[in-house]
């Protein structure tokens, strides 16, 4: 025990320390460049995010100067600055290419709703030491820059979201792509506020329930292996998965504690779940402390795999008059679950919450593992056996088209959404002491 208590400890205070660290942000001084049109030389550094009316990227700057400098033959900007850039959507551009840049250089700025609501957009983006930002840029490709595995597993992406899109068409397409590797941008914006009031955006953003089922796809895949062998293979495979999708805060708190289960279970040693989600929280933090406080992707996915843990069960202990048939009855817990958890933080943040959420959860969620499935294949068999690709594009067709019904459905339904105007953080703050408190007695009640 006394060595469990070390752990943790030093755990909790080297995360503390990170963060208190973090707390002062600097911002690097680029001297002439700042709010100057600029032009230069650089990698692009993250995998491109495709919009309806461009592509955005960040961009590792090397060398660049102002183009009034540059014609005078004077001072070049500080190497090594990372910008984040907006530009045309052709010609496209993928991680890891040497471009050339051109456009004004700014500062990102915190920007407000309509209910009021301020949002930390200058915090989101220092949290990946991003301070600057050109909103309408140029690029030139040069050349092919970082190779590697993740270029690879990139490069992979693009050729599967490449062979979905000749099979299923749009719109079916992109959601695909958002279920099995989180690339959701050709859902249009309409489109995705629609999943917002369906309240199933998450099955398009790959949340942690998506990563769940790929790990437990992975161990029914490799439950051929010897055991050893196959824990680890399931370890790299999360892994690998985790870089293909691009490693966000949801995801990599999700493979972290598939990770930790796995060690437990090679270990031969029980594992909990509070512990393995704890555990990842801290890494993460002492990898990235600023995500603590300016990543609500971190903040939502951690509230929700608490709410799915803490309540889950009691409620599904309490719902004796729902069918176990097909996992309704845990769907149904699961999903009241982590809305009662996470919905006062939702509406404090953005203002709305779906009112529908709970029952399109319910008519969506069982068929997700199977509408997986099928997207996977029909994407490897593209690679492989176009006509297979082309049979299997059928059946996931039609799963994909009732998925979307649902949400545009629900969508259209009146009050669907219902919004709040702003309020104080510290009622918020109440609701969750109160559920804590709650949480306290229940587990009490368990032991």
């Amino acid at each position: 025990m006394r060595g469990v208590f070390v752990f943790w400890s030093v755990l909790v205070v080297v995360a503390a320390v990170r963060v208190m660290l973090s707390l002062d942000i600097a911002v690097p001084d680029i001297g002439r460049c700042a709010g100057q049109v600029v032009q230069g030389l650089g990698t692009i550094v993250t995998e491109p995010e495709r919009r309806e009316n461009g592509q955005v990227f960040v961009i590792e700057a090397q060398e660049w100067s102002p183009v009034l400098d540059l014609l005078a033959g004077t001072s070049t900007c500080p190497a090594g600055i990372f910008v984040r850039i907006k530009v045309p959507l052709y010609p496209r551009m993928t991680y890891g290419d040497a471009v050339s840049f051109q456009g004004k250089i700014s500062k990102p700025f915190n920007f407000r709703s309509d209910t009021g609501r301020e949002f930390d957009y200058e915090g989101y983006l220092a949290k990946d030491d991003v301070f600057y930002e050109i909103k309408s840029g140029a690029v030139e490709y040069r050349e092919s820059g970082k190779t590697g595995l993740r270029s690879t597993l990139f490069a992979f992406k693009r050729g599967f979201v490449r062979n979905l899109e000749k099979v299923l068409g749009e719109p079916h397409s992109a959601l695909a792509s958002g279920l099995l590797v989180g690339e959701k941008s050709a859902l249009g914006s309409e489109l995705i506020d629609d999943f917002r009031v369906a309240g199933l955006i998450h099955i398009v953003v790959l949340s942690g329930y998506n990563i769940t089922i790929v790990a437990d796809v992975l161990r029914r895949l490799l439950g051929f292996l010897p055991r050893v062998w196959g824990i680890c293979a399931g370890g790299v495979g999360i892994a690998l998965f985790g870089t293909l999708v691009g490693g966000g805060a949801t995801v990599v708190r999700s493979c972290c504690m598939s990770a930790v289960a796995l060690g437990a279970d090679l270990a031969r040693r029980d594992y909990s779940v509070y512990r393995g989600m704890f555990f990842a929280g801290l890494l993460m933090i002492i990898q990235n402390p600023r995500i603590l406080f300016h990543d609500p992707s971190f903040q939502l996915s951690f509230m929700a795999t608490f709410g799915l843990v803490a309540l889950s069960q009691p409620i599904e202990d309490r719902l004796g008059f729902i069918t176990e048939k097909g996992g309704i009855r845990g769907i149904v817990a699961s999903s009241l679950a982590t809305q009662i958890f996470v919905s006062p933080y939702i509406v404090y943040m953005m203002g709305s919450v779906s009112v529908v959420g709970f029952v399109s959860n319910i008519l969506v969620l069982p068929f997700v593992p199977l509408t997986m499935l099928l997207v996977f294949l029909t994407g490897m068999f593209g690679f492989i056996l176009p006509p297979v690709s082309i049979a299997l594009g059928w059946v996931t067709h039609v799963l994909l088209s009732y998925e979307l019904m649902i949400v545009e459905y629900s969508a259209d339904i009146p009050y669907a959404s219902i919004d709040f105007p702003l309020f104080s953080g510290w009622v918020v703050a109440g609701i969750y002491v109160v559920y804590g408190v709650g949480i306290f007695f229940l587990e009490k009640g368990k032991r």
